[in-house]
């Protein structure tokens, strides 16, 4: 959870802690964050590497994969995640590892659907027809797929119960939405239409909001993260995609959800919202200026000038954000009590 130096101020006074007192805390909190390596770069770094190996590891050399056989494939995946987890569970006793450690537990666990892939290529044993080759898991919708699925998320779990590392929900969040994808396909044996797609991703994506939101209360702002980040982008991203091309009462709806998301994010304290609903405001505010000047020279300057527009009013809410959280903060209340 990020918090800005002005709202630690805040709440230093609200406690009546001197000001001196709480400067002197801040600056060591930063050094603190500066010099810890689960923190700051260190923590980039880790992230980045972790999302290169799990990108060389079920993506691209997913290209190649079927030159090893389904017993190959099997052998490999499953040595590597044996391995990254022994080593992962090895180093997430030392606390200053813990960030490196979880991540090598998440790749192995990335490492699961291609394992099961390498089973049941080799076996032949399929829930419906062979799906084609591995790449094509993540790209296209099979009934065929789900036995990876479940796997994943199975392992996901319990990877979850012994190392509570938050960016595990990532992979169940993927599994997740495959699975209930490729569930519907292989109950309905129907190609899926883009606009079912979409519907059945902005409606998990919605599902994860509220589960971020249930996390929050929970005070467990880590996990909340991840499931507001993913939810948020399957809710928006989907939506847009039903919409875009529509009518235009579609698209003023569109702006409609993306205001409350903004409204949102100021009384749940999360910027994903704000970011996302930014962008979709800004998106149909240059829809408009487009129809408006179509073909027309005066379209990029009158796009500069809500781009303007839009820095400006940051400038004035974060001149004002405090007196602006309150009083939103004040008004949700007294609606919600009425």
């Amino acid at each position: 959870m990020e918090i800005s130096k002005e709202d630690f101020l805040l709440q230093g006074a609200r406690l009546n802690i001197p000001a001196a007192q709480m400067d002197a805390l801040w600056d060591a909190l930063v050094k603190s964050e500066s010099t810890s390596p689960s923190g700051g770069l260190s923590k980039v770094i880790f992230y980045l590497g972790a999302l290169i190996v799990i990108s060389a590891m079920t993506w691209f050399l997913g290209l190649g994969w079927e030159w090893f056989g389904g017993g190959g494939i099997f052998l490999i995946a499953s040595l590597y995640a044996i391995s990254l987890a022994t080593l992962g569970a090895f180093l997430w006793h030392k606390d200053d590892l813990k960030v490196p450690a979880g991540l090598l537990i998440t790749i192995a666990v990335c490492l699961v659907p291609l394992a099961i892939y390498g089973l049941e290529e080799y076996w032949g044993i399929w829930p419906e027809s062979n799906p084609g080759e591995y790449v094509d898991f993540y790209s296209r919708i099979k009934g065929s797929w789900i036995f990876m699925e479940i796997g994943t998320i199975l392992a996901g779990l319990l990877a979850l119960y012994f190392f509570p590392f938050a960016f595990l929900l990532v992979p169940l969040f993927v599994a997740g939405w495959f699975l209930i994808l490729d569930f519907i396909a292989l109950v309905t044996n129907k190609e899926f239409p883009w606009e079912l797609t979409n519907s059945v991703a902005m409606c998990y994506g919605g599902l994860l909001m509220v589960l971020g939101y249930l996390l929050d209360k929970a005070k467990k702002e880590n996990f909340a993260f991840w499931s507001w980040l993913f939810g948020t982008f399957a809710f928006w991203g989907s939506f847009l995609n039903l919409v875009w091309d529509k009518h235009e009462i579609f698209l003023i709806l569109f702006l409609l959800v993306n205001l409350v998301m903004i409204v949102g994010s100021i009384v749940l304290q999360r910027k994903v919202l704000l970011v996302f609903g930014g962008i979709g405001v800004f998106s149909y505010l240059a829809h408009l200026a487009y129809d408006l000047f179509e073909n027309s020279i005066w379209f990029p300057f009158i796009l500069s000038f809500i781009g303007l527009a839009v820095i400006y009013l940051g400038v004035l809410y974060q001149r004002n954000r405090s007196l602006i959280e309150k009083k939103v903060t004040e008004f949700m209340s007294h609606f919600s009590k009425n």
